[in-house]
């Protein structure tokens, strides 16, 4: 924070400032608050003071206390722009999206060029989705301050989310140049490396990042997920990786709770944490299962990280008793409110995926904690649980987890089909007379390994052809990179069908209606494009795994009877490929009977499997009052 240059109204002498600014620009903000209650003292009127504090606690996530003094400088001074601008971060922060804009325009309409504030309503217009005027923001920022670094970074997230990848990347670079420790910058760099698939230089620049930060919890998800897409996969290392995180991330203070549960209950308080309450597989693996539970001895409670508002996201609060929008809020505070909640069992369900709030788990907030849906190890020794299947995770790999086993019998999450019909066709070979075969994944799934193996198929399979589907074929660069991958192996232009991205997940369900046998990616497999395919009568080829996500495939097929279409390597793979294209009749029967199939198994069996999770909720419960009885 810089000095207002306004003229003094009532503050602190020009020395007695600096020396606040600098406690402030330290972390200092302990000491930095007792010296402006200090001066706030001599100088009751002080605008400056007020909106210094305010930062701090800004800082400190207290963001309503910051809102209250910076509303006190600005009774004071209504011309203070800064005031202006720092009211509306805080109020963005909130999420009160518009009010923030209200302020930062008048803090723009106050300061000539105030480019913090313009900076910062880019970033609104952003949140809201309007791409556009937040990048003609962002660019008007450089426009006047080209050696500030924040816009070029925001300019990066938006051209990468548009598939503007080369423009991102510039975009990043010079973020970089200008700031050298810009942590952030990093972090956003791998996220775009990682989209492409390029894993090693992901990884790279994520531990820059955290070199830079090492609490940087953001940046230590993204590492950890990263890692699971690479082929030279090192259990070992990400264990350790996700120890780094737990032992970094930790409040700097243990904070010690008195847990305000029902000892003996008939019901069970059970706390869901997670961003994927709507349209996202999270949410698809999570609200049959909610469903069913609610209609059980469970008062179930939701903490939302992130409130998605999407035509799903209404039938989630249905399911709850209470529902808290945790993802604007401190950590500290989301803890006290699962204490005072009296949760009993505390579960994340996300993993290290996008917009966790994991750390609140190493505060231990609740007696019982369980990861759920994760990618691995959370890393963290106070979450108890760790829920898979006997199909992910054998006996011997236990020790890559920090938490404790339990193995749900069948599956360890299951599927909720879609509120929408959409109609099978019949088999596309009949009428093509020709073998499609197909994939819809991400980009980053689909390695050079993978295109080797596909393209033997392609080769093996006469006048065969492959239908992929991801946003990063939106890029012209992306599509033409793909076409060549697969030419070097001897596969032709027609025989490839690539799609960008598609406007409704009922769209991309219609695609399957053009494919005859869906071919799993690996060493990251698809979870769920292999149940949408296979409930679009679609079979799923897949490779027998060597980790927790490259076994996923192998589950689904265990569990609908199709063993056989399980390769016990790559040879396999091609082999069987072979072999179920030339079977024309049996992919027609397939097609006619797989979905029903995949409905009545324990991959959509919502009952079924509530009643094998909430037995072992009661488990786990029964477990540690055992546990307390005998202390």
């Amino acid at each position: 924070m810089s000095l207002d240059r306004q003229k003094k109204l009532r503050d602190p002498d020009k020395k007695d400032l600096e020396f606040i600014l600098g406690l402030f620009n330290s972390n200092k903000f302990i000491h930095a608050k007792k010296e402006i209650d200090k001066q706030i003292l001599k100088f009751p009127n002080s605008p400056i003071l007020f909106n210094i504090l305010g930062a701090i606690l800004a800082d400190q996530n207290h963001y309503n206390k910051a809102i209250e003094n910076y509303k006190k400088s600005l009774k004071i001074n209504p011309s203070y722009a800064e005031a202006y601008n720092n009211l509306g971060v805080a109020l963005h922060k909130l999420n009160k999206i518009d009010e923030a804009i209200y302020n930062y325009e008048k803090a723009i309409r106050l300061k000539n060029n105030f480019v913090e504030a313009l900076n910062n309503l880019a970033n609104a217009y952003q949140d809201l989705g309007l791409k556009k005027d937040a990048l003609d923001n962002f660019k008007k920022v450089t426009e006047i301050k080209p050696d500030y670094a924040e816009p070029y970074n925001n300019i990066g997230m938006i051209l990468s989310d548009i598939s503007k990848f080369d423009e991102a990347l510039i975009n990043y670079n010079k973020a970089i140049e200008l700031k050298p420790n810009f942590e952030k910058a990093y972090n956003n760099l791998g996220n775009l490396f990682h989209e492409l698939g390029k894993h090693n230089e992901a990884t790279k620049v994520y531990y820059k990042a955290l070199k830079i930060k090492p609490n940087y919890a953001k940046a230590y998800s993204n590492l950890l997920l990263n890692l699971n897409y690479m082929k030279n996969f090192d259990p070992n290392k990400y264990l350790q990786e996700a120890k780094n995180f737990n032992f970094n991330c930790k409040p700097k203070k243990e904070k010690l709770f008195n847990y305000n549960y029902v000892k003996n209950p008939k019901r069970l308080k059970i706390g869901f944490v997670s961003s994927d309450f709507g349209n996202h597989p999270g949410g698809y693996f999570t609200l049959s299962t909610l469903r069913e539970m609610s209609k059980k001895n469970f008062d179930l409670i939701a903490y939302s990280t992130k409130d998605r508002k999407d035509e799903l996201a209404k039938f989630f609060k249905n399911s709850f008793l209470k529902w808290h929008s945790i993802e604007m809020k401190d950590e500290e505070d989301i803890v006290d409110q699962i204490v005072n909640d009296g949760i009993h069992i505390l579960i994340d369900a996300q993993g290290h995926s996008a917009n966790n709030k994991l750390p609140i788990f190493i505060y231990k907030p609740a007696p019982i904690q369980i990861s759920w849906l994760g990618q691995g190890s959370s890393g963290i020794s106070k979450i108890d649980y760790f829920i898979g299947s006997s199909h992910l995770i054998p006996n011997s790999e236990e020790k890559y987890y920090v938490e404790k086993i339990f193995r749900l019998p069948e599956i360890s999450q299951c599927f909720t089909p879609p509120n929408f019909d959409v109609k099978i066709n019949n088999l596309p070979a009949l009428k093509n007379n020709f073998i499609t075969f197909g994939c819809i994944n991400k980009f980053s799934k689909i390695n050079e390994d993978v295109i080797e193996l596909w393209s033997k198929i392609l080769n093996s399979v006469p006048n065969s052809k492959i239908i992929l589907k991801c946003k990063e074929f939106d890029n012209k660069e992306i599509y033409e990179g793909t076409l060549y991958k697969f030419k070097k192996h001897k596969v032709k232009k027609e025989n490839l069908i690539l799609y960008g991205k598609l406007s409704s997940r009922e769209e991309v369900f219609k695609i399957y209606n053009k494919i005859d046998i869906s071919l799993d990616p690996f060493p990251y497999q698809g979870h769920t494009s292999s149940i949408e395919s296979s409930y679009m009568g679609v079979p799923v080829l897949t490779l027998k795994g060597n980790r927790y996500l490259s076994r996923f495939g192998e589950s689904i097929n265990y569990n609908l009877n199709m063993r056989e279409w399980i390769a016990e390597n790559k040879e396999d793979y091609i082999s069987k490929a072979i072999k179920f294209s030339s079977n024309i009749e049996n992919l027609s029967y397939m097609r006619k009977n797989l979905r029903h199939n995949i409905l009545k198994s324990p991959i959509c069996d919502a009952p079924r499997f509530a009643k094998n999770f909430s037995s072992m909720l009661w488990e786990v419960w029964e477990n540690f009052n055992k546990q307390i009885t005998t202390k």
